[in-house]
């Protein structure tokens, strides 16, 4: 009797460890959360001060914060941006937005620096201080790959050994998505890279998603309205300056030619993309 109440309060334990352990999402903000154009240079300023957020992305947080609170476990957000913090009110921006709340990081010229090594050092203070709290954290990353998102998280995960996290990236850049056999595909090793929220519908990681938001999520891309359209200019930008690469010489008429040639590309590829779901 005695050794079967020692299991029972053992199961009980064990139970009570695994039910009450915290997950955090650490999250960059501008192209991953908000639609900011990073990839286009002056061109993406109208976008950035239009501070639009990744409505599918948005309700996904939601539903990460209800499935991990209804498994009675606690649950955290980071944001963590680059952007200067004079750009935008970022705890504003997520309340309008109904983003879940949680301290936002943006940068300072106390904390500045350059954009690796300050994601790096903000991100990896968090991280020990939850650490300190919960070593059996979970860890889950969202970042884009306009800049150093990917690099820093993968670069985290392995020199603090955190076994128990994921990496998601929106694909801004256009590289990390396989539209071309002929065109090079840039990817980390275990990072989930996405070019739009469908890829993410069926993620053995993300089971819980709802059926209504995979719904709302497969009507948008069905109305092509997914992804904006200066995604498409940043694939153009893209397929131009690979064509440029095979020129010594860039006359106007290569540019000329490569321009013309990668806006037909990018139309044949974006087209594609909004045939595969």
């Amino acid at each position: 009797m005695k050794s079967f109440k020692l299991v029972l309060l053992l199961s009980l334990f064990s139970y009570s460890a695994i039910g009450f352990s915290k997950t955090i999402i650490v999250t960059d903000i501008d192209d991953t959360i908000k639609k900011a154009n990073t990839m286009g240079g002056i061109g993406g300023v109208w976008h950035f001060l239009r501070k639009k957020p990744y409505e599918y992305a948005r309700d996904l947080f939601n539903e990460i914060k209800a499935n991990e609170i209804a498994l009675g476990e606690e649950v955290g957000f980071y944001y963590v941006s680059a952007a200067p913090s004079y750009t935008f009110d970022a705890p504003e921006w997520l309340v309008k937005n109904n983003f879940p709340i949680g301290p936002t990081f943006l940068k300072t010229s106390e904390n500045g620096g350059e954009t690796y090594a300050y994601k790096y050092r903000t991100i990896k203070t968090i991280i020990e201080s939850e650490l300190k709290k919960d070593p059996a954290l979970k860890i889950v990353f969202f970042g884009d790959n306009s800049q150093h998102d990917a690099q820093v998280y993968f670069d985290l995960r392995a020199n603090m050994n955190l076994s128990n996290s994921l990496i998601f990236i929106r694909d801004v850049s256009t590289e990390a998505t396989e539209f071309d056999p002929k065109l090079p595909v840039v990817k980390l090793a275990d990072v989930t890279y996405f070019f739009s929220e469908v890829e993410l519908i069926g993620n053995p990681e993300l089971t819980f998603m709802s059926k209504k938001l995979a719904d709302n999520i497969t009507k948008g891309y069905k109305a092509e309205s997914i992804i904006p359209m200066y995604t498409l200019d940043t694939l153009v930008d893209r397929l131009k300056k690979i064509c440029e690469r095979k020129f010594t010489i860039i006359t106007k008429s290569v540019a000329a030619s490569c321009k013309s040639q990668a806006k037909a590309d990018a139309d044949v590829y974006w087209n594609d993309y909004y045939s595969r779901y």
